[in-house]
């Protein structure tokens, strides 16, 4: 576990700040956890939220084996739904992470508003009416995610950096994708909810696909079951060429603690260590675990679609939207504001996670040089060029603007997008919000 934590350690202005009281939503999450850790190894006390029911229990237990966890680590139960449910976590708190979310990329278009954007909205809505309430709060983290930047990285011209600037604007078009929809639509009601009132400030940290290695045996949280499977032979011989940006989970953990006690941070912080194909992180997985079956071929869109769609791991918008893309993402103010320095590289992620598999029996060891591993030996998979994108960006300058500026530059999107998205109408929308 020492291990695990050593691989991003403590900057300086998180083993300088003076130890207080924080409120970690989702704390038993993948993210959430691990900002749990940095927070007791910070001696910080944490007020933890975690859902009633679920397979939690590993982390929960390996949180609390944590130097500081017996004493202080406090978990409480809360609802994303429930009305009042983050008042108790919350009270005393000088600073309130938000991380807990609904992640569902394969909801079906007419399941999408009840199990992905609803409770989303209403857990923007209930956490940080907790916030307004308990008078000790002076800051607020929200996770957010790239998903909020940018809808399929084609919104803008050929050549176009994305940054904190871009916002996901492309409703109601598309909000049949739900879990982008909630995303986006999430950070505005944040921002506009921060944007009426003055006592507290709200800053957004929106990451690219978070992988690394797990705290306890808990396969399913993050993006882990769906790389376990190119090590599993799950997906063999054919991987998809899907495009994806990639940041490790101990940056993450870290860029929130850090926007958490600089005193200077302010609006987003996009996180984005690189862009790839998933058939470059396959090689990547290849070169360091030659005996496990990773694929080696590229699929093709005709083979990817049903596979990955019957395999309940993406839905066809997804699939199609990421077919062999890659996008030009700018972190550099997340990497300077807020004194991150340099990413951990994709490849040392993949190396971590992976052991980290192997030390948990989640990934059955494979003897060494097997035949499988002999089979494929100096196979490459079929690098496909980065697609142009088309059209032109929308762009809200947040991290320039006040929190309630900023709230009005996206609250018309935002009603537009709730209503949109809602059922029959945008009378629901509006009251789930």
């Amino acid at each position: 576990m020492e291990r695990l934590l050593e691989r991003r350690p403590l900057l300086p202005a998180e083993r300088q700040a003076q130890p207080t009281t924080v409120c970690v939503t989702g704390a038993a999450g993948f993210i959430g956890s691990r900002i749990v850790a940095r927070l007791l190894a910070a001696g910080h006390t944490v007020h933890a939220t975690r859902r009633a029911a679920g397979d939690d229990a590993p982390t929960i237990a390996a949180l609390q084996a944590l130097p500081g966890g017996a004493e202080r680590l406090c978990w409480f139960e809360a609802n994303l739904t429930r009305e009042g449910s983050f008042d108790a976590a919350v009270v005393g708190c000088k600073y309130v992470i938000h991380t807990a979310g609904v992640v569902d990329v394969s909801a079906p278009s007419s399941q999408g508003y009840e199990r992905v954007i609803k409770p989303t909205l209403l857990g923007i809505a209930n956490v940080l009416g907790a916030v307004n309430r308990a008078l000790s709060v002076e800051k607020v983290i929200l996770t957010s995610s790239m998903a909020a930047v940018s809808a399929d990285f084609a919104e803008a011209d050929k050549g176009h950096v994305y940054s904190e600037r871009d916002w996901n604007l492309a409703f109601p078009r598309k909000t049949k994708d739900a879990y982008f929809a909630a995303k986006a639509v999430a950070e505005m009601q944040a921002w506009s909810i921060a944007g009426q009132q003055d006592r507290w400030r709200l800053v957004a940290i929106c990451p690219a696909t978070v992988y690394g290695p797990l705290l306890a045996c808990s396969p399913g949280m993050g993006s882990t079951p769906a790389l376990k499977k190119l090590m599993d032979g799950s997906f063999w011989p054919f991987v998809a060429p899907l495009g994806l940006g990639t940041v490790d989970i101990d940056d993450v953990a870290a860029a929130h603690c850090l926007a958490m006690v600089q005193p200077e941070a302010q609006g987003r912080y996009v996180l984005w260590e690189r862009a790839c194909l998933l058939t470059e992180v396959a090689a990547m997985l290849r070169e360091e675990f030659p005996d496990y079956w990773v694929p080696p071929l590229s699929a093709p869109l005709w083979l990817s679609v049903p596979v990955l769609i019957l395999s309940r791991t993406l839905n066809y918008r997804w699939i199609k939207r990421m077919w062999k893309r890659k996008a030009q993402v700018d972190s550099s103010r997340a990497l300077k504001e807020l004194g991150l320095g340099e990413f951990i590289p994709l490849r040392q992620t993949l190396k971590d996670l992976f052991n980290r598999l192997l030390e948990l029996g989640i990934l059955k060891r494979m003897p060494a040089r097997s035949s499988r591993a002999k089979a494929t030996a100096g196979t490459q998979p079929q690098q496909a060029p980065a697609q142009p994108t088309t059209a032109s960006a929308a762009t809200v300058q947040v991290g320039a603007l006040p929190a309630g500026a900023a709230g009005q530059a996206v609250a018309g999107a935002a009603e537009a997008t709730v209503e949109a998205a809602t059922p029959g109408g945008g009378s629901n929308g509006k009251k789930a919000a």
